[in-house]
């Protein structure tokens, strides 16, 4: 009984323990709820953290690596100041002003110079030349009777010889439809530096990438105005704005772009950051293409480097950092310059100027250039010398050249001269003819080098459009005569310049053909007529009969070596009279060589190609080959100076005698085509003129072509020509006839390439006085007998 009691007792307080455990609540786990969040904080910081790497491999692959595909910089010829070229005053400041340099009442910054009686004080700029880079540097130039007497190196305290200038900026190459000229930071003013950060980040070198306080700022003046008027961007953000993102406004965009400012003002130093700013910037637009970078817009508005602005320009640049499209000068010139008052005032709030240079310079105009002039000058010439590098370097290789140097030989000078000739002279032809669809192309180059100086493409000089220089391939007509005559005196045991040549109508049976009669331009004909007259009268017959007797493969084999290698030329009589088309820059190639007295040099528009560290990418071969004899060339290239003197070309002798010019007109069926070449005592020019839609002109070789060439001689005032003498060369004396005269005053270079002697004077013998003779009364005064000249044998 006592244990069935103890049972139910245990029993009641097991039940009891159990009901009592059930009432009373559970405990919390704090430790879960701790591990919990440190999970959720744990993963999000690992996404940051990813999230952060990601965007940190994002801004050192760009920095670390070709931030910008730079186009290739082209430069003007490298022209030199230099005592032996006995250079006169005007002659200097000239070719100072077409380097872009200033006349300024002041030598205050590189590029300007000022003239104080016979003396021109310069600022030298530093420029990194093909060799070798040179500093900046101060001269002094001495004049005595007008002419450079004396160069002064003022910082070396020593006179020298002579010194280079920095070539001009003409063109740029442009890579993904945007202009950048990426400079180191020290090539930047300092002024520039100031001016920005003062405008646009004043606590650049104290935030971390984004600055709270100027954020917090640009709030309280956007609230009080009710708008936006400021932002709080840093210049960091504003370089990953440009650099990385997009200008969408977003949320996320904001936080990619404070996170991104943040990793690279960690990652790089803040001159770096400057630096790239300043390259970087968007600045304006030219058409398609956009303008980055301060350097880049400085020469795209104003003309000149950036080191070489006023402060009110750079006031204006930083001013268009807030909005380059609203305060675009060209576009709107009031806002500009509004904009650029603003900024002069926060220089004269911050103390950097004073009251009365604020006054000044707001008054100031905004000094731009014409719009777009960097693109859109030279154009014929750019295409020119893009289509060189093609061909000599691949399409492969154009790569290579982003952000490379080209130094090109493009005289500025010459340039304009052969474009204001081609305008001015096709104009007067236009209304002369009543014809306004008449056009010109103008090649330059230099014989002896084989540089090209300048290049017009047609009347339009600034449009980028079909160039005729290079791309039009017209009938040249006359022009082809000098190469015939060339092949005929390299043979000089048959032609000579006063070779008798037939000039009488003459009939040309070609199988499978009609029979060909050619004729004379002025249905005029002789018996026969000297090999040189011939080409001075520009005789259709005569050239002919040289060319059949020549042969057509040795006219056509002479015509390749002298640079018509790539020319179709048909193998038909009538290819003696230029009866199949070339372009103008072909043309000059064959002239070239007659000017050089038959050494040919590869025409270029390339001096050399070098990148950003100095290293020479590419360089034409100027090397000379001589592919005919100079004696051939030499006499010919006399012919064609008679052709000026006393032939179809004779109305330059009135005004250029002096110079002794060699040219060669050229008129086509119909007078579709006319031509003129013509060689002083340094270049060669080609000048076509015609139609595009190869209509009539009513103008000739010598009424056409020629008069462009006449306006460009009285504007470039050339060397007289003076070419040397070859070996083996006599200048002998001929009669009207052409025979051989000792003793008269008209002689002819002749190839005595056997030493021969052509003329001998004829021993007189004296004969018995007759009875007449003793009894006349002779004075002592009586002349001596003539002797007569016989040809030798």
């Amino acid at each position: 009984m006592s244990q069935e009691l103890e049972k139910e007792k245990e029993a009641e307080n097991s039940t009891q323990h159990s009901a009592t455990q059930e009432a009373q609540p559970p405990t919390p786990k704090k430790s879960t709820w701790k591990w919990f969040f440190f999970k959720v904080f744990f993963t999000l910081f690992c996404l940051i953290a990813f999230y952060g790497l990601y965007l940190d491999s994002k801004i050192r692959a760009k920095m670390d690596g070709q931030i910008w595909r730079l186009p290739a910089e082209v430069y003007s010829k490298i022209e030199s100041i230099r005592l032996e070229d006995n250079l006169t005053l005007e002659q200097i400041k000239q070719m100072l002003w077409d380097n872009g340099y200033r006349q300024t009442s002041m030598v205050a910054a590189p590029g300007d110079f000022k003239l104080e009686n016979d003396t021109i004080v310069l600022i030298r700029r530093a420029f990194p030349f093909p060799d070798q880079p040179e500093a900046q540097r101060v001269f002094r130039l001495r004049f005595q009777d007008n002419k450079l007497n004396i160069i002064e190196d003022l910082i070396n305290r020593r006179t020298i010889d002579s010194f280079r200038l920095a070539p001009k900026l003409i063109a740029m190459l442009q890579s993904e439809n945007e202009e950048r000229l990426a400079i180191p930071l020290q090539n930047y003013p300092r002024l520039l530096i100031d001016t920005l950060i003062l405008t646009e980040d004043r606590r650049f070198y104290e935030h971390e990438g984004i600055s709270p306080i100027g954020i917090l700022r640009a709030m309280i003046t956007n609230i009080r105005a009710g708008q936006t008027v400021q932002g709080g961007s840093t210049l960091t953000q504003q370089l990953v704005k440009n650099l990385f993102l997009t200008n969408d406004r977003t949320f996320t965009r904001k936080i990619n772009e404070a996170l991104m400012a943040v990793i690279l003002d960690w990652r790089y130093d803040k001159n770096r950051i400057l630096e790239t700013y300043l390259n970087e910037i968007y600045l304006g637009q030219n058409g398609d293409t956009q303008i980055h970078g301060f350097e880049l817009a400085s020469q795209f508005f104003f003309g000149r480097p950036i080191r070489e602005i006023s402060l009110d320009q750079i006031a204006l640049l930083v001013g268009m950092v807030k909005g380059p499209s609203l305060y675009n000068p060209w576009r709107n010139p009031t806002y500009a310059t509004e904009r650029r008052n603003v900024v002069l005032k926060l220089l004269v709030e911050h103390k950097v100027i004073g009251q009365e240079l604020y006054e000044l310079l707001i008054k100031r105009p905004l000094g731009v250039q014409t719009r777009g002039q960097i693109a859109r000058n030279y154009p014929a010439f750019i295409q020119t010398l893009q289509t060189e590098l093609r061909n000599n370097m691949g399409e492969h290789k154009i790569g290579s050249l982003l952000g490379a140097r080209i130094f090109s030989t493009l005289d500025t000078k010459q340039q304009r001269y052969a474009e204001q000739a081609v305008v001015s002279t096709v104009a007067d032809l236009q209304i002369k003819t009543k014809n306004p669809h008449l056009q010109s192309a103008l090649v330059v180059a230099n014989y002896h080098t084989g540089e090209i100086s300048a290049i017009v493409g047609g009347i339009q000089t600034q449009y980028a459009g079909f160039n005729r220089a290079l791309n039009a391939k017209r009938q040249i007509g006359s022009l082809v005569k000098p190469s015939i005559y060339l092949a005929a005196l390299s043979q000089p045991e048959q032609f000579r310049l006063n070779t008798p040549i037939q000039n009488q109508p003459i009939t040309i049976r070609i199988k499978g053909s009609p029979p060909w009669q050619p004729r004379n331009y002025d249905r005029r004909y002789s018996g026969s007529v000297m090999l040189m007259d011939a080409l001075v009268r520009s005789l259709n017959i005569p050239t002919v009969n040289i060319g059949m007797k020549v042969g057509l493969n040795k006219v056509i084999e002479t015509q390749k070596a002298m640079g018509w290698d790539k020319v179709a030329i048909p193998k038909v009589p009538a290819m003696l009279l230029g009866s199949y088309s070339i372009s103008p820059y072909d043309v000059t190639k064959s002239f070239q060589v007659i000017a050089n007295l038959g050494e040919r040099i590869p025409l270029t528009t390339i001096d050399a190609v070098v990148d950003r560290q100095g290293t020479i990418l590419y360089q034409p071969d100027k090397r000379g080959e001589q592919v005919v004899s100079p004696q051939a060339a030499y006499q010919t290239l006399y012919a064609m100076q008679q052709v000026v003197e006393r032939g179809t070309g004779r109305s330059l002798q009135n005004d250029f005698a002096a110079l002794r010019l060699a040219g060669k007109t050229g008129t086509t069926n119909d007078a579709r085509d006319t031509w003129f070449v013509g060689i002083d005592g340094e270049n060669v020019a080609t000048v076509w003129l015609g139609r595009d839609d190869n209509g009539e002109t009513k103008l000739t070789g010598a009424s056409g072509a020629l008069q462009v060439y006449k306006d460009y001689v009285q504007r470039s005032q050339p060397k007289a020509l003076k070419p040397n003498q070859p070996a083996e060369m006599k200048w002998i004396g001929i009669n009207s006839y052409g025979s051989w005269d000792c003793n008269s005053h008209r002689t002819i270079p002749v190839w005595a390439n056997k030493n021969q002697t052509f003329c001998q004077p004829r021993p007189v013998s004296t004969p018995q006085p007759s009875l007449w003779d003793v009894l006349k009364d002779t004075t002592p005064n009586t002349p001596a007998p003539v002797e007569e000249a016989v040809p030798a044998n």
